[in-house]
């Protein structure tokens, strides 16, 4: 693009309504608005099946539209492994995206093929209508439709890797004709209201305007309505979308003609304005903050060399433009020749980082990063590689505090709802109410009821909330510019100018809230006139700061982009499907051999007859403590299955042994609730009650219907069973057929040694009972379940005649 820089927007230019817009509004409300009736028809249906009107596409998504997870397919949304796209570890050019996508980030759930480049109805020879384009910087355009003969419907690519955040829009026409009117209908946005219901209409700009008049970007067009069409949206039965529709009439032939949301401001045109005006400043120094996922630069600017710091940023969403514009007017006034921008260059260093987010302004985003994540919601914890110039804006500002004193944080954002200029705030003390009242009273686009301080649920990870802590004897905002217009007395439309001139007005509001802390030695003229210097100086001392009425919500702002961002299980799906085929497999593996574990454990139990719901207690908790970890193998995440494939994680303090079970008696009742076991007989009742986790009891009660001497007469009686028992296994080995066969021998060895072995269980189980001198210490802590389980493998009768013991 080569026309930035050229002459600034005149006032903007009103086209004349069009006497039969109440009808023709009604006809394409009466066509396009929200009608529960066609409740199926969402906006894929629209893309699948209108083919036939299609004149124009960026390029096919196709093999990109869908998430693996649950083979959901958004018509205009691009998704794609980012982390394959930073291994390139190249610079990635908008012009080459398509074909890198196709080479490099093809889906593997596909089968690949060759890139062809779309047959464009627009293309022909034979077509006359417009032609659309919108591969440039900040475009966004992915389809159009011709659905009338001067009428056309166009459909805003999703941000990059999300299921929405449409709502800015970028895109250009040729092939026009002069005084012919053309109605465009936008009918792919997100947000229920927009200021193109209260009065906004978008921007133009004409080549030939241009060349003729020096006309640069204008607010134009009518018959403007915002409202609900009847396409579902793709995530969501209940959802829809909204529908811009706006007029436009050419004033050429054969021209080329730019519409926007509002005064487009790109990567190329922020690097021409250092070059041009930044870097040959003596008063600023210009350097890289980091590179993006896509290698661009992210430009950090220093102005100032004052003992105190103060940050400024703006562009964490790629579409809030009068951010950009903002804060060009902020650096403009700071490199100044005047007495009040020297001061604050003398007691300030100021870091600007004027577009935190190139990537998503270079790729025509609305919110998001090229990953897609809103920057402006993860100041908390960001990541290094995924966000990077967060990361590293934190790391900046880790450095100052160690050097400096970091004294306020402004973060520069544009709002789509609302009219005037105005701060959002933490709700800490009255002394931040300074800065805003300041502001208002310096600037006409400043509105002091718009103004709100409290930390809203949705915004505690936004830069605003998360900065504080590293802002200790100052307060981070956030200020909100509209896209549209402000109101001091009637309403007047935001320009380029204006913009800038609020930035210039900051800076000053910025003087006089720490004016008595600086050093003023300047002979530079004052940007402030002497009567308002002595307003403001008078509003500052009279104001009771604590009186003043400042609202408290800040959830009306341009933000939750959670429904449209990507849940983490559907980006981890975006993994090669062979290697998750393979984690999957391994985990399932794992999970059988502690289910086996878990039946191993049941099973020894179940062989005590204990009470039925005692089994089942024990049951549930045998199967808690061989449980695994639930985010390393409940496939919620693949990325923790691929760390955590080499082991199956058990609770602390428990072993897995599948060959002998190891967990003991204690340890299933401990992690059950407090309870106590109780034995009785005749003469006495014996109790023990373990400390365990809660505080309601489980009563395991075991009846004892003998005396202790008939307790004592059953002990008695075991040497004359094992005797039996012993006679018995004998007659059993010499009835063995003695035939000199190996195999005979092998198994009449096998058979003997499996004999002897289930006697000496047998015994160790019945010494292990006579050891025990009471009921109570049959459930001591030291009766692991490994001696427990030496009595299940008694026979029948002699279980029934321990369990006569108790």
């Amino acid at each position: 693009m080569q026309y930035y820089g050229l002459l600034p927007a005149p006032n903007p230019l009103v086209q004349a309504a069009d006497p039969e817009i109440k009808q023709k509004i009604g006809q394409i409300k009466k066509r396009d608005a929200y009608d529960e009736k066609d409740s199926a028809f969402n906006m894929w249906d629209y893309f699948s099946d209108n083919k036939v009107n299609l004149i124009y596409q960026r390029f096919d998504n196709y093999p990109w539209s869908m998430i693996p997870l649950n083979n959901h397919r958004f018509a205009a949304s691009c998704f794609f492994d980012c982390k394959k796209l930073m291994a390139l570890n190249k610079e990635i050019r908008l012009t080459e995206f398509t074909s890198i996508l196709n080479k490099n980030l093809y889906p593997t759930t596909m089968k690949q093929k060759e890139l062809k480049q779309l047959y464009l109805e627009q293309d022909s020879k034979k077509y006359n209508g417009l032609k659309f384009d919108s591969n440039f910087e900040s475009g966004n355009l992915f389809t159009s439709y011709k659905v009338g003969q001067n009428e056309y419907d166009l459909m805003m690519q999703n941000d990059t890797n999300t299921k929405g955040n449409t709502q800015w829009f970028y895109f250009s026409v040729e092939n026009t004709i002069k005084n012919c009117i053309v109605t465009f209908n936008i009918i792919n946005f997100i947000k229920c209201d927009s200021l193109f219901n209260m009065g906004q209409r978008p921007v133009v700009y004409s080549i030939k305007s241009n060349r003729l008049k020096g006309t640069g970007w204008i607010k134009a067009g009518h018959n403007i309505i915002y409202f609900r069409n009847k396409f579902k949206r793709e995530n969501s039965s209940l959802k829809t979308y909204y529908t811009l529709s706006f007029s436009y009439k050419f004033e050429h032939s054969n021209d080329k003609v730019y519409f926007a949301q509002c005064y487009p401001y790109t990567h190329s045109q922020l690097y021409n304005y250092i070059e041009r005006s930044i870097k040959p400043n003596k008063y600023a120094v210009v350097k890289e903050l980091c590179k993006t996922i896509s290698k661009l630069s992210c430009p950090l600017i220093t102005i100032g060399n004052g003992k105190k710091a103060i940050l400024l940023m703006a562009r964490q969403h790629p579409g809030e433009t009068p951010g950009s514009f903002t804060i060009e007017g902020a650096m403009e006034f700071l490199i100044s020749n005047c007495m009040e921008a020297e001061v604050l260059r003398n007691n300030f260093t100021f870091y600007i980082i004027p577009m935190i987010n190139p990537d998503g302004v270079v790729f025509g985003n609305y919110r998001c990063n090229l990953y897609g994540t809103d920057l402006n919601r993860i100041w908390i914890c960001p990541h290094k590689e995924l966000h990077d110039s967060v990361w590293y804006v934190r790391e900046l500002i880790r450095q100052i505090n160690q050097i400096s004193e970091l004294s306020l944080i402004v973060d520069f954002h544009g709002h789509s709802k609302k009219f005037n200029s105005f701060f959002y705030a933490n709700s800490l003390c009255d002394e931040q109410k300074l800065l805003p009242l300041i502001s208002c009273n310096l600037s006409k686009m400043m509105n002091l009821r718009d103004c709100s301080f409290s930390i809203h649920e949705s915004k505690k990870k936004t830069a605003r909330v998360a900065l504080q802590q590293e802002v200790k004897n100052g307060f981070t905002y956030t200020l909100e510019i509209s896209f549209h217009a402000f109101r001091k007395q009637a309403l007047q439309d935001f320009t380029e100018s204006s913009y800038k001139q609020l930035g210039e007005d900051i800076l000053l509001a910025i003087f006089k809230l720490f004016e008595i802390q600086m050093i003023k030695c300047s002979k530079l003229p004052r940007a402030l006139t002497i009567q308002q210097n002595d307003e403001l100086d008078k509003l500052i001392k009279d104001c009771d700061l604590s009186q003043l009425q400042i609202g408290e919500d800040d959830s009306g702002s341009d933000s939750n982009p959670e429904d449209d961002a990507l849940q983490e299980q559907e980006l981890q799906s975006f993994f090669d499907l062979k290697k998750q085929n393979k984690i999957i497999i391994a985990a399932k593996k794992k999970l059988n051999k502690i289910e086996k574990a878990s039946q191993t454990d049941i099973q020894h139990y179940q062989n005590l007859m204990l009470d039925e719901k005692v089994l089942q207690k024990i049951e549930e908790q045998v199967r808690q403590i061989r449980k695994p970890n639930a985010e390393t193998l409940g496939f919620q995440s693949i990325q923790d299955l691929v760390i955590n494939t080499h082991d199956v994680p058990l609770q602390e303090g428990f072993k897995n042994s599948f060959q002998q079970t190891d967990i003991s008696l204690q340890q299933i009742l401990g992690k059950m609730q407090v309870y106590h076991v109780r034995v009785s007989n005749k003469n006495s009742m014996f109790q023990n009650q373990f400390a365990t986790q809660s505080s309601k009891p489980v009563v395991i009660v075991l009846k004892n219907p003998y005396s202790k001497q008939q307790m004592q007469q059953q002990q008695q009686s075991l040497p004359q069973h094992q005797d039996l028992l012993s006679n018995k296994n004998r007659r059993r080995i010499t009835s063995i057929n003695g035939r000199s066969s190996i195999e005979y021998k092998r198994l009449s060895h096998d058979r003997k040694y499996s004999i002897q072995q289930y006697a000496q269980d047998r015994n160790h189980a019945i010494s292990f009972t006579q050891q025990q001198v009471t009921p109570q210490n049959l459930l001591t802590q030291d009766a692991t379940f490994e001696k427990i389980a030496n009595i299940s493998k008694l026979k029948f009768y002699d279980k029934q005649m321990l369990k006569n013991l108790f």
